[in-house]
This record gives structure tokens, sequence and C-alpha cells, in this order.
């Protein structure tokens, strides 16, 4: 059951969403499409979800003005419900596809955790060394940040990838 917070939240980004669609501005759709389906994915409504995050990927990549930062949020958000479901394949193409924008906008923690995803992945399937490999990418990003969670987060990662 979805607590108080989630409905509030959820209900507060139904209205974004439909005053922005009234705007006609796609870009202020996307991002508020995209957080309406966080609000669904943080209530566990992952089915209500998905079309939320479909939505806004499609907007952002066909919008010539689409900020990359705000195409790998996007991404970012999709990876983490694909990687949730169990489809993994699906998840590391986006992982991948979100990391590699995240590079390239230089941000530090996006490029952590994206890494550490991927070294899960990695692991998952085996490939023990391409693991390593994205956990020594996470943390060196993850050092380079002034944010205590994400560091947590990749160092929580790497005490689950050397179990």
């Amino acid at each position: 059951m979805a607590g108080l917070g989630n409905v509030a939240n959820i209900l507060w980004f139904k209205l974004a969403v439909a005053r922005a669609r009234q705007l006609g501005d796609p870009l202020r759709l996307a991002h508020r499409v995209r957080h309406l389906g966080d609000a669904y994915h943080y209530a566990g409504r992952t089915a209500l979800a998905e079309p939320c995050y479909v939505e806004a990927l499609s907007i952002y990549r066909r919008h010539e003005h689409a900020r990359p930062l705000d195409l790998a949020n996007a991404i970012r958000s999709l990876a983490v419900l694909k990687q949730e479901g169990g489809a993994a394949a699906e998840a590391q193409r986006l992982w991948q596809e979100a990391h590699d924008l995240y590079v390239g906008v230089h941000a530090p923690a996006g490029v952590a955790e994206s890494a550490a995803r991927l070294a899960l992945l990695a692991r998952s399937q085996g490939d023990l060394q391409r693991s390593r490999e994205c956990l020594t990418e996470a943390l060196a990003a993850a050092n380079t940040t002034d944010d205590p969670e994400t560091l947590q987060y990749v160092r929580a990662v790497t005490a689950q990838v050397d179990r």
C-alpha cells in the first residue's frame, strides 16, 4: 500500500503533467512525466511507472534541445526499473547508455552509480574482470563527489561483489 506521501506525490505530478501538456512545452512535459514515473515507482506501482519513463525518454530522444543530463536521468530511471524487474540485458544496455552520458557531462555521482550497477550486472553474468573494472571506475567517481550517499552506495556494491 502506498503511503500518504507517495499518494500526494503522485497526485501532484499528475497535475503537473496535465499542466505541462496544456502548455505544449515538450521538455517540461518530459521532466514532469519522468518524475510522475518516479512517484509511481516509489509507491511500488511499477506497471504505471514504466509507461511514464518510456514517454519521457521518447520526448527527450526526439527533441533537439534536450539536455544530455536530463536524458541520462530518464534512462537511469528506466534502467533501475528493468534491473529490479530482472531484465538484465535491457538494464545493462540502459545503464551503459546512461553511464556514457554521465561521463560526457562530467556528472561523477551518475558515473559512480551507473558503473556500480554495471559491476553488479557483470558479476551476475560471471564476468568478474569487467565487474572489477566497473567498480574501480565507480569508486574513483564516488571519491570525487561531495555526496556521502553515493560513496556509501558504491562501498555497499563493492562489498556485495566481493562476497
